[in-house]
């Protein structure tokens, strides 16, 4: 097992951001759940007091982040790469994440990358190279937003309003239609809600 840059993932405010503009981006060109990559639930747990992130690709792929008030925990699985062993990956991983451990929705036996931020700085363990290519995006440049909407949703997107979105500034029609005429505001509301866009 190799141990990722401690760099890899941007620091949590930043990532959090980031997280929710793709998932807001994804809500945008796609009415339909299924298929996007991106999203973000901020009720995560019943207390309400943790948010997730997540991308799903639909070939097998995925990642999770959960953000909570005591840290950041990180999985992800790509399906073409050799499992890690999890209990090598947590080992040191706080108390107070260690909940995280037993979601099922995690998979926890399907994993090949993981970590934790303990609001000092990321332990990031096992193979960081195919969570490199996310960290593109989840630097939140605008440029690969658009580079994978045109791919994904065959569409050239104007870059400012992608780096609109990302930055978490205010929504209006005006720019939703920028980015999408099959989609309105008024139509975002519910997903935008659970963004907490």
């Amino acid at each position: 097992m190799t141990c990722a840059p401690p760099t890899l993932l941007p620091a949590p405010v930043e990532l959090e951001r980031t997280c929710k503009g793709l998932a807001a981006l994804d809500a945008i060109m796609s009415a339909d759940w299924e298929f996007r990559y991106y999203s973000f639930n901020h009720a995560w747990n019943e207390a309400g007091t943790e948010r997730m992130a997540s991308m799903r690709n639909g070939s097998g792929d995925q990642w999770f982040i959960v953000f909570a008030p005591t840290g950041v925990f990180v999985k992800a699985f790509w399906h073409e790469y050799p499992r890690e062993n999890s209990d090598a990956i947590y080992a040191g991983l706080p108390t107070t994440l260690a909940p995280h451990l037993n979601e099922p929705a995690f998979s926890m036996n399907d994993i090949t990358f993981g970590g934790w931020h303990d609001g000092t700085a990321w332990t990031l363990r096992g193979n960081g190279a195919p969570m490199a290519r996310e960290l593109a995006i989840l630097s939140g440049d605008p440029e690969v937003y658009r580079a994978y909407a045109g791919a994904y949703f065959e569409v050239q997107l104007p870059l400012d309003a992608i780096a609109h979105v990302l930055a978490g500034k205010l929504l209006d029609d005006p720019l939703v239609a920028r980015l999408s005429t099959e989609r309105t505001l008024a139509e975002l509301e519910e997903d935008l809600a659970e963004i907490a866009y």
